[in-house]
């Protein structure tokens, strides 16, 4: 690492073996695919160390009681020249990268934090005081205290009560021992991972043997620097709760090495830690990673194995395209959120779509690989996630090519995510019935998406009231509708949650009860546009109801501009024109063919 006071910076420069890039195209990528990405993450950690400790040395009173900048580039570049494999370990710690992140934007002034600008920067010496306790090198230096805490990285969190919420405390390393204060904790190398301590909390772990395939994750529910957002105050597991981390991590690590070897090999490269979360519903899984922490996620407690290998494979992805983005340009976007993600309530934008495609590229791939393995019991809902996944990706990934916003090198990287989708739809081990309820719950998300997010042109709004009235032939010739994203248009999925029960889906317990007419709809019941059309007389502006009066209805006209009926219906209203829903929908149902 260069001398910040003499050296310009300087950077590597990569290059990606085209095998590599077409194994991660194709929603693959092996330990040496993923080890290459690790390094590519190390380089781009040492550039953002460097950028971020310049913007400290431009910014006066930055570091605020804390040592001076200097004394940080001589440990850090010490340490890198004596233990060059350690460091590097430690500058690729997922908390270290969101950190980093972190304070180039409070230094910036694009992010605020909980306290003093000093205690977020600060956190610089803490990492200095692992760097010197990994390399063997004596160190006294002073840390900030946050809440009376000092997060180690990759070690655990000292706690020293009785101290002001933002202060500081001395630490000396030295001997192959780090000691906080005079009185405080003292820890070696390994930090006493697992082991608390007084005034010390060790990181837990996970660690599973994946049918002599081992991996070894840290268990994060201590450092500030593991969300997504402002630091977090730790939130300890209860032994009870991390027994049940460990149990599932288990399974899913055996499960992986079982249907997918490559895979597991890779993430024991690739990946570092899990920040455990909480969620409300027992069964719901919230899921997310960030390209400032390559090789971390944050997760909830998943239910059950299988839903914790989905959460692996679903957040390497993430990870992987993550460092592969920082390579490559795929896409060049105005970030406008205008696409229909299958497996959202929002629109997105090009970027959101494409990690959200790469992402269900390798749900699809696991569900297709776990079908022969799973038990009787779980077979039919192996088979509907499969059968839906695989919708939803080809949907997407359909969408992504068609936009002319993709690079040469995104275009490429698409035609390799396409690449797949044939052998998933020649898959003849799907039973018809599911693949059906698979189609209807593809057909009802991408119908009620519509309903809420598109506009169509008031002046053919108009125009199609005119002729409903004047008792007239719709006119299908209409400009297309725009996207009107409407954040707060509530989304039940009530159906999706009849169609899991009826195939014993793991479902959340916390959606809304289905009405009579989602039950109708769903058990194929023709009373259920009768049942809509009286929910609609109540609220005419339910989203909801539309969708499944366009569902029950199911012409394919309505299919396609489900949008139409309840915006004619809407103008009708506002001219004082009384009509029902199943008529306004039927009238542009029968729409002469243009």
């Amino acid at each position: 690492m260069p001398d910040a006071r003499s050296a310009p910076a300087q950077a590597d420069h990569h290059l990606l073996p085209s095998a590599h890039f077409s194994d991660l195209a194709a929603g693959r990528g092996g330990p040496e695919t993923v080890r290459f990405l690790r390094v590519t993450e190390y380089s781009r950690r040492l550039l953002l160390l460097r950028t971020l400790l310049d913007a400290i040395a431009g910014t006066p009173g930055a570091l605020g009681p804390l040592p001076p900048v200097d004394t940080a580039w001589d440990v850090l570049t010490t340490a890198q020249r004596r233990a060059p494999e350690e460091f590097a370990e430690l500058l690729t710690h997922p908390q270290v990268g969101i950190w980093l992140g972190h304070g180039l934007r409070r230094v910036r002034h694009t992010a605020w934090g909980d306290g003093p600008l000093w205690t977020d920067l600060g956190h610089l010496y803490a990492v200095c005081a692992v760097a010197a306790l990994r390399a063997g090198l004596p160190l006294r230096t002073t840390v900030p205290l946050r809440d009376g805490t000092a997060m180690f990285p990759t070690l655990g969190l000292a706690r020293l009560p009785d101290r002001p919420r933002w202060g500081t405390a001395e630490v000396v390393v030295g001997d192959g021992r780090l000691r906080v204060d005079p009185q405080g904790a003292c820890v070696g190398p390994s930090g006493a991972h697992d082991g608390d301590a007084p005034g010390w909390l060790g990181l837990h772990t996970l660690r599973a043997a994946g049918r002599g395939r081992p991996m070894t994750l840290w268990l994060d529910d201590i450092d500030p620097y593991r969300d997504l957002g402002e630091p977090l105050p730790p939130q300890r597991l209860g032994k009870d709760e991390l027994a049940r981390w460990q149990e599932r991590f288990d399974g899913a690590l055996d499960l992986l090495a079982d249907i997918d070897p490559g895979t597991a090999a890779a993430m024991a490269v690739g990946l570092r830690t899990i920040a455990r979360v909480r969620r409300s519903s027992a069964w719901t899984v919230f899921s997310a990673s960030s390209s400032d922490a390559f090789g971390g996620l944050l997760s909830s407690l998943p239910p059950d194995p299988v839903s914790f290998a989905v959460t692996l494979v679903h957040e390497f992805q993430h990870t992987k395209l993550g460092a592969l983005l920082h390579l490559f340009t795929l896409e060049r976007d105005d970030g406008t959120a205008r696409h229909y993600a299958p497996w959202r309530p929002d629109p997105r934008p090009l970027s959101g779509l494409l990690q959200g495609a790469y992402a269900f590229l390798g749900i699809t791939d696991f569900w297709c690989r776990y079908l022969d393995q799973a038990p009787p019991d779980g077979r039919p809902p192996a088979e509907f996630e499969f059968a839906l996944r695989r919708r939803q990706t080809q949907e997407a990934v359909h969408i992504l090519l068609a936009d002319p916003a993709l690079t040469a090198h995104g275009r490429r990287f698409l035609h390799g995510m396409a690449g797949r989708l044939p052998a998933w739809w020649s898959d003849a081990r799907i039973r018809p019935e599911i693949a059906a309820l698979a189609e209807f719950a593809a057909t009802d998300h991408r119908t009620g998406w519509r309903i809420r997010h598109l506009a169509p042109a008031p002046d053919d709004v108009r125009a199609l009231a005119r002729s409903f009235t004047a008792g007239a032939a719709a006119d299908a010739r209409i400009a297309a509708s725009t996207v009107v994203p409407d954040p707060v248009a509530p989304w039940s999925q009530a159906r999706d949650g009849l169609i899991r029960q009826r195939l014993a889906v793991p479902d959340a317990g916390d959606r809304p009860v289905p009405s009579v007419a989602d039950r109708a709809l769903v058990a194929g019941d023709p009373s259920a546009a009768e049942a809509y059309a009286r929910l609609l007389a109540g609220d005419p502006e339910d989203a909801d109801a539309w969708t499944g009066l366009v569902l029950a209805l199911g012409a394919r006209p309505l299919l396609h501009r489900p949008e139409l009926p309840r915006a004619v219906h809407r103008e009708l209203r506002m001219t004082g024109t009384a009509a029902d829903p199943r008529d306004v929908a039927r009238w542009l149902a029968a729409a002469p063919a243009t």
